[in-house]
């Protein structure tokens, strides 16, 4: 398989902007995926969120093992964390091991930027600038999303697909799924030729309200 494209998919994942309510909703949320390749298991992906006085916070884990005659080919570890507030990231802290090379990506909210440090990118990048972690549809409307593994920031487009199918191209290539709610069901792209896409096989609580009431 060719492992560029699979991580461009992992690192892939336009609707109107949805207002923050005035009161930050309290509580938490949770979501676990299946990453499947052609049909075969390789991974898993999962999201946990809670609101509290300082915001939004949100952890995600992905995990992926490609085997080749039972034999584990390729591995990829991601941990990611991040914090926003009123619609926009406060604080991400993020590593990531693709199979033996390290990643990482650390960004800070400044007065009138992001501040990020990272293994693909340092600089500064507009404050609405969202991130990889797709976990809310208001990231669609955004035309620069920052990449979890490296930091780098990333120009898209995004393009209707048919019924909760949003198309993602420009430098990142991926569709990504939402529910009538606006939940984060997943995505599919190319993995070398071969389909790679997301299962749902848990959730608790809706991640959308408590984003939104940050």
């Amino acid at each position: 398989m060719n492992r560029r494209h699979l991580i461009a998919g992992l690192a892939a994942c336009a609707l109107p902007l949805y207002p923050s309510g005035p009161a930050l909703a309290a509580g938490s949320a949770s979501r676990s995926f299946r990453i499947l390749r052609d049909g075969s298991e390789i991974g898993s992906h999962s999201l946990a969120a809670r609101a509290g006085p300082d915001g939004f916070e949100i952890e995600i884990e992905i995990d992926i093992v490609v085997r080749v005659l039972g034999i584990a080919a390729y591995r990829y570890r991601l941990r990611n964390r991040e914090r926003w507030a009123g619609g926009r990231l406060v604080e991400l802290d993020a590593a990531t091991n693709d199979d033996g090379t390290e990643n990482f990506a650390r960004i800070r909210r400044e007065a009138d930027a992001l501040a990020v440090e990272g293994s693909g990118h340092t600089g500064r990048v507009p404050l609405d600038a969202a991130t990889t972690s797709y976990f809310v549809p208001e990231f669609l409307d955004r035309r620069i999303w920052i990449s979890t593994q490296s930091g780098t920031p990333l120009a898209v487009k995004v393009a209707p697909a048919g019924p909760g199918r949003w198309a993602v191209s420009g430098e990142l290539d991926t569709t990504l799924f939402y529910d009538g709610r606006g939940e984060w069901m997943g995505s599919e792209f190319d993995a070398g030729g071969e389909t790679a896409s997301y299962e749902l096989v848990a959730q608790s609580g809706r991640i959308v309200p408590l984003w939104r009431g940050s």
